[in-house]
């Protein structure tokens, strides 16, 4: 892992010296200049996904041409970022994007032989497969809880093996997390099979989608036949971050509003419509929104506003508040020791904020325990948090006069007072 990410930082340093190199070497004239905003003009106005905001954002190009805002700009990457952050500043648009890259549509333009090809896709499956498919971490907690760390959304003409695997290895917990907190997407196979998962075999309509151009509209339905065992009756968590984007978005959204999902976390970035990326001239691209997806429930999308959670909470503390819920609602026995193991699990990983969480949440559970409220004292005194190590210390010595440990740290917690 250590060596594919040296690999793709030197590959990224290289890309970033390439396109400063032909940006220093290439500085823009006005007919130039125009001759793109001309371009993006008319293909924003053919095909943009929204009319209406494709016409205010012509004005405000128009605007902006007339007051020469442009005028002094000479670098290409300087022009393509202060474009895109015009355009996104009516549309609210993250997928929309103004790219100097002449290298790739050079690349592009060449006639590439079958056997190339096929090399190239090669390479392309050899990449992901060195990152699992985006398939980061997979693990049963205690308490039998499933986790899925989720980096990407791949498509499953690669990663379908690897996607069935993990399914089936979590097929037996009784919870799902989704960790989808770093997830910036990818593509809708993905998002298509995992929903499956959690969904009856009848096919179920995941998403609409609308092209304004073609004036076409096409469905998206879960699958009828999956690779071994369906999730559909257990709960199912996911978490989200600022940066959960795209694909990420669209399985959340998608379970969410089909009551399959407790979303946890922050509200995510918001970029629901599919892309393309279409060359405007040799040197320049623009990654335009052209078909609108539509939830059949609420008729609507998350497009610049991002999937409301159903549980608001930070990112670092996502996990915890999904964990612990997904204990509570499901294991059924001895609930109190599960918690106690589960928190000094954390106490000995280093993880104090979330031993805290779930020994404050058993004490809460089981007020009368006093074993709840002496591990809730050692892990405040793990935070160096005195004054509540002996509040809950005080308290399980008083549900238990007999406790030999609550009183000997009462005894160390006021001499150090």
């Amino acid at each position: 892992m250590k060596v594919y990410l040296k690999t793709m930082l030197l590959m990224l340093f290289v890309i970033v010296q390439d396109t400063v190199a032909q940006d220093t070497k290439h500085l823009l004239n006005t007919k130039e200049k125009n001759a793109v905003v001309s371009a993006i003009k008319t293909h924003i106005e053919e095909s943009y996904i929204d009319l209406d905001l494709s016409k205010k954002m012509i004005i405000e190009l128009d605007k902006n041409l007339k007051s020469n805002k442009y005028e002094k700009i000479t670098s290409p990457v300087e022009f393509s970022k202060t474009v895109t952050e015009d355009l996104q500043s009516i549309s609210k648009d993250l997928h929309l994007k103004v790219r100097f890259e002449p290298e790739r549509i050079a690349q592009e333009k060449l006639i590439v032989s079958e056997e190339k090809q096929l090399e190239m896709e090669k390479r392309t499956a050899m990449q992901i497969a060195e990152i699992n498919y985006g398939f980061t971490e997979v693990k049963i907690l205690d308490g039998n809880i499933g986790y899925l760390n989720l980096s990407q959304f791949a498509d499953i003409k690669y990663a379908e093996e690897t996607a069935t695997a993990t399914m089936n290895f979590l097929s037996n917990a009784n919870a799902i997390i989704i960790d989808l907190r770093s997830n910036g997407g990818g593509v809708p196979s993905m998002m298509q099979l995992l929903s499956s998962y959690f969904l009856a075999e009848k096919p179920v309509l995941l998403s609409d989608f609308y092209e304004r151009k073609t004036n076409t509209k096409t469905q998206l339905y879960s699958f009828e036949n999956v690779n071994g065992k369906r999730s559909a009756n257990k709960p199912l968590y996911i978490l989200t971050s600022k940066h959960t984007f795209s694909a990420a978005e669209a399985f959340t959204y998608t379970l969410k509003h089909l009551d399959k999902a407790i979303v946890i976390g922050e509200i995510t970035k918001g970029g629901a419509n599919r892309t393309k990326r279409i060359n405007l001239n040799d040197e320049f691209t623009i990654s335009l929104s052209y078909i609108q997806s539509i939830h059949p429930v609420t008729k609507t999308n998350w497009e610049g506003k991002g999937v409301e959670p159903n549980i608001k909470t930070n990112e670092k503390d996502a996990f915890i508040y999904a964990y612990i819920d997904a204990i509570k609602k499901t294991f059924k026995r001895n609930k109190n020791t599960i918690l106690n193991k589960i928190g000094y699990g954390f106490l000995k990983d280093k993880l104090i904020d979330n031993a805290i969480a779930v020994f404050q949440e058993n004490a809460k559970l089981f007020p009368n325990d006093s074993n709840s409220w002496d591990s809730l004292g050692e892990a405040y005194f793990a935070n160096q948090d005195k004054e509540n190590a002996l509040k809950s210390y005080k308290k399980a010595l008083e549900l238990d006069s007999s406790s030999e440990s609550a009183k000997a740290m009462i005894q160390k917690l006021e001499v150090m007072k």
